[in-house]
């Protein structure tokens, strides 16, 4: 999806337009300068590819100039839209997500953020990720969750200046659960909170769906079909996919993320690794950014969805020991630096309390064991928001309108 531009139109999309049209235009033609205004020589080279495209020629860049120009199906759009390897909201502006997952369903003494995101807000964050699920406990037939909460969520998030991306977290690893998630987003009261939100809302259809056996052309089947239920139904937010292998697999999104495009009628989707790779396996700073820029060549949209200072595969270590324990650490301060030179959003994993739940030494993993910004742990929850030239406080930014 995308806002449609035309003579005099100003933003970061335009700059994407003239970058785009520069690399349509023939050998030995003088480039446009990129400079983010549709002025009348842009404009007379958008009709000059009108009109080579056998498009009717009125300068205006529509859906249909934007399909042709980008090779795929696109749609206009009342909120944020994706092009090229960017997220830009309603007005054109670019967005890079710099955020906070927060365990929303799971917090019953902060069931609606009235509490946690103004405490979020503290740190700059410009997005909080919202875990929500179908059922409280996780279970087909548990005890259902409102989409009264949901909404209220939605507004406190909004309410304090943060991008909502709600997520649901019932399908966790499990591949065959997918279609339970259709059919939650596609309930006629869910469908009407996402209607009223759809100018400032991200859906991120579920969390880490599938395990390490999801193949290539299974991922794409699945998440075909479930992009063209939730158009079908309406939903024409962005849609966020989680990787599989519990959303670690970044060679799967690789493999699937422009296919996955070419099938959304809005082609408006975004594609999420949650980056639990740990130092023991291998992964140093070097080893992140080789991988994360493969992924940059391809040129398609990408956040870090979950990232941590602790919570991956424990490599060489025996049988039974803690993925919060220092076998299980990531370089969080390489993920930062990665993300920061190639201006791919994130997500840190998790504001907190409740990551000690199962396994008490995961309690690291809470950012603030109070819920509150005074309550930030040392280490790599004080460094993700404040202290790290590449964290929240030092790189994100906030739209004007929101």
């Amino acid at each position: 999806m995308v806002r449609k531009l035309a003579l005099d139109a100003r933003g970061d999309d335009v700059g994407f337009l003239q970058q785009a049209l520069n690399g349509w235009l023939p050998p030995g033609a003088g480039p446009l300068l990129v400079d983010g205004g549709l002025g009348p020589v842009t404009d007379g080279v958008v009709e000059d590819f009108q009109r080579s495209s056998g498009l009717f020629v009125d300068g205006e860049v529509g859906p249909v100039t934007w399909s042709a120009l980008l090779g795929r199906s696109v749609a206009e759009t009342p909120g944020f839209f994706v092009l090229g390897r960017d997220l830009y909201d309603r007005f054109g502006m670019r967005l890079v997500l710099r955020g906070v997952n927060k365990m929303s369903v799971f917090d019953d003494d902060d069931q609606d953020g009235s509490v946690s995101f103004p405490e979020i807000k503290k740190t700059k964050a410009n997005s909080v990720r919202i875990v929500w699920a179908i059922t409280r406990d996780l279970t087909p037939g548990g005890p259902a969750t409102s989409p009264a909460v949901l909404e209220a969520l939605i507004g406190q998030a909004l309410a304090n200046h943060l991008v909502p991306m709600v997520e649901l977290h019932d399908a966790t690893g499990e591949w065959d659960r997918l279609d339970d998630l259709v059919d939650y987003w596609t309930r006629p009261a869910v469908r009407e909170v996402l209607r009223r939100h759809a100018s400032h809302l991200l859906v991120n259809i579920g969390n880490e769906v599938g395990d390490d056996s999801v193949q290539s052309a299974q991922f794409i089947d699945g998440y075909r079909t479930v992009v063209t239920t939730l158009r079908e139904a309406g939903i024409h937010a962005p849609l966020v996919i989680d990787s599989a292998e519990w959303g670690k697999s970044l060679t799967l999104l690789n493999q699937t993320a422009k296919q996955l495009l070419a099938a959304d009628p809005d082609g408006n989707l975004v594609f999420s690794v949650h980056l639990y790779w740990s130092v023991a396996c291998g992964f140093d700073s070097t080893k992140l950014e080789s991988e994360v820029q493969a992924a940059v060549t391809l040129g398609y949209p990408l956040i870090v969805g979950e990232f941590s200072g602790f919570g991956g595969f424990p490599c060489g270590a025996p049988e039974g020991t803690s993925p919060c324990s220092d076998k299980g650490r990531i370089d969080h301060r390489g993920i930062l630096a990665t993300c920061h030179v190639h201006d791919i959003g994130w997500y840190a994993w998790e504001w907190g309390p409740g990551n000690g739940f199962f396994d008490p030494a995961c309690s690291k993993m809470d950012m603030t064991a109070d819920r509150t910004f005074a309550g930030l742990q040392a280490g790599w929850a004080t460094e993700v928001a404040t202290t790290s030239p590449h964290g929240i406080a030092a790189t994100a930014v906030t739209p004007e309108w929101l």
